[in-house]
C-alpha cells in the first residue's frame, strides 16, 4: 500500500533528523512514483499543484497576522507587567508562585497563542522567582512546560485557526469551544500544585491590598484586552478572522506606543520573525495538501475506515483509540504538521460516527500539543533546558507527574463533549451534525 512508503520513508528521515516538511515531500514522491506518476513529467505536476492549491485560501490569511500580533506582544516587553499582575491575583496563595506560573501561562498564552512562546517569554523569569523562593529547579521548569499548553488551548491560537481551516468549520466556534478545556487545564494544574508543591515548604506572600491590585490591572491589563477583541469582533461580526488579526496587531503597536517600548528594530525583528515561522506553515500545509491527495487517490482514508469499523462500531472506543494515537504521535511530531496530515484521514471516521468535528478538533489540537511537553522529544522541554540550566534528563524526569492531570483534562474533554461545545451552542447556538 503507497501509505506504507509514504509513512516508512517519513518516519525513517524523521529519525535521521531530517526537517519535517522535507521528509513529508519525500515521503509524498516515493508514494506517487509507485503509484506510476514518474512516468512523464506532465504527472509529476500534480505535486506542485497540490501544494499550491492547498496554501491557496483566503482562510489561511488570518495566520500571519496572528502569528505577528504574538510577536509585537511579545517585542514590546509585557512579560514582568504579565508576572507582576499573576502575582498580585494568585502569589498570595499556597504554593503561591506556583500558581502565578500556571497564571502567566494563561496571561501571556493568551496574547502569543503559542506554547513555544510562552515558555521562552516567560520561563526565564518565573523560574528564577521560583528558585529564589526555595523551588527546585526541575519542578519550576517541569510546571513551565506543562502549563505552556494554556495558551494555544484557550485562547485564539495558530493551531485552532488552521484547524478550523482543514475541517471547513467556523473559527469563532474553535476559539470558543477551546475556553472550557482551558479552564479545565488551569484548575487542574492548580490543584495539582496545591497538594505536591507545598511540601517544598515556600514562604507565602500575603495578599496586596486591592488599590495596588487596581494599579496593577490599569498599569498591564490592557494588554490582556488583545485576545478579547479577536474573538470578539469575531464573534459579533464586526471583523473576519484576519481583520480580527490587523486590529490585534493595530492594538499591539499602539500599547507599544503608550508603553514606550516600542523601536524600529523590535518591529523588524519580529517581522521577520513571522515571516520565517508563516513560510515555514505554509511549506507545511502545502506539502500535506499533496500528502493527502495521494492517500486520498490511493483510497487510504476509505481503507482506514473500513478496517477501524472492522474492529469496532463504537464511537466511545474509537476516541480512546484517537486519543491514544494522539498522545503518540504527538510524541515524536511536532503539532501543526500532525494535525494538519491527520485532520483529512480522521474525518471520514468523525463523521461516520457522528461525532461534532469542533470536538474532536479540541481533543486533536491539545492531545498533540500534550506531546510539545512529552519526553522524548518534545519541542518545548529542549527550550526549558535551555532557560533553567539543567539536564534534560532532569526535566523529563520531572515533567512526567504533571502528564496526570493533563492526560486526565483530555480524556474529560474526549469523552465529556459538553466541556467543548457548551460555550459555543451558548453563543452561537447548537450546529447541525454533519
Amino acid at each position: 500500500m503507497v501509505a506504507f512508503t509514504i509513512f516508512g520513508i517519513f518516519i525513517l528521515l524523521m529519525l535521521l533528523r531530517v526537517p519535517v516538511v522535507v521528509a513529508m515531500a519525500v515521503g509524498t514522491l516515493a508514494g506517487m512514483v509507485q503509484l506510476g506518476f514518474a512516468t512523464s513529467l506532465s504527472k509529476l505536476y500534480v505535486f506542485p499543484l497540490q501544494m499550491l492549491e492547498g496554501i491557496n485560501s483566503p482562510a489561511l490569511l488570518a495566520v500571519p497576522f496572528f502569528i505577528l500580533a504574538g510577536h509585537f506582544m511579545t517585542a514590546i516587553g509585557l512579560t514582568e507587567r504579565i508576572f507582576a499582575l499573576a502575582n498580585a491575583f494568585v502569589g498570595h496563595m499556597r504554593a503561591g508562585l506556583a500558581q502565578v506560573n500556571v497564571v502567566c501561562s494563561l496571561f501571556f498564552g493568551g496574547i502569543t497563542g503559542s506554547a513555544v512562546a510562552d515558555v521562552a517569554g516567560i520561563g526565564n523569569l518565573v523560574i528564577a522567582q521560583m528558585k529564589k523562593r526555595g523551588y527546585p529547579a526541575s519542578f519550576a521548569s517541569a510546571l513551565t512546560v506543562a502549563s505552556s499548553v494554556i495558551g494555544p488551548t484557550m485562547w485564539p491560537s495558530v493551531p485552532l485557526l488552521i484547524y478550523a481551516f482543514s475541517a471547513s468549520v467556523s473559527v469563532e466556534r474553535m476559539f470558543l469551544a477551546g475556553i472550557g478545556p482551558g479552564v479545565l487545564i488551569i484548575l487542574s494544574l492548580m490543584v495539582y500544585n496545591r497538594f505536591v508543591a507545598v511540601r517544598y515548604n515556600v514562604p507565602q506572600t500575603p495578599r496586596p491590598p486591592a488599590r495596588e491590585i487596581g494599579g496593577m490591572v490599569m498599569r498591564s491589563g490592557w494588554a490582556l484586552l488583545a485576545p478579547l477583541i479577536i474573538i470578539g469582533s469575531i464573534i459579533t461580526g464586526l471583523a473576519t478572522p484576519m481583520e480580527a488579526g490587523v486590529i490585534a496587531c493595530l492594538y499591539t503597536l499602539v500599547l507599544g506606543v503608550a508603553y514606550r517600548s516600542l523601536s524600529f528594530a523590535r518591529i523588524r525583528h519580529a517581522v521577520g520573525d513571522t515571516v520565517i515561522l508563516f513560510g515555514s506553515v505554509l511549506m507545511i500545509i502545502g506539502v500535506s495538501t499533496a500528502m493527502s491527495w495521494v492517500l486520498t487517490y490511493d483510497r487510504v482514508p476509505q481503507t482506514l475506515a473500513a478496517a477501524v469499523l472492522d474492529l469496532t462500531d463504537n464511537k466511545y472506543l474509537f476516541m480512546l483509540i484517537a486519543v491514544v494515537f494522539f498522545l503518540v504521535i504527538g510524541t515524536v511530531l511536532e503539532n501543526i504538521p500532525a494535525q494538519v496530515v491527520l485532520t483529512p484521514i480522521m474525518l471520514p471516521l468523525v463523521d461516520h460516527f457522528g461525532i461534532d468535528r469542533v470536538h474532536f478538533g479540541m481533543v486533536l489540537v491539545y492531545g498533540l500539543l500534550i506531546g510539545i511537553v512529552s519526553p522524548p522529544v518534545g519541542v518545548a522541554l529542549f527550550i526549558v533546558t535551555k532557560i533553567a540550566r539543567i539536564s534534560f534528563e532532569e526535566v523529563c524526569k520531572s515533567v512526567i507527574p504533571f502528564m496526570i492531570p493533563l492526560i486526565g483534562v483530555l480524556f474529560a474533554i474526549a469523552f465529556f463533549p459538553q466541556v467543548v461545545l457548551w460555550l459555543p451552542d451558548l453563543i452561537l447556538g447548537a450546529e447541525a451534525g454533519p
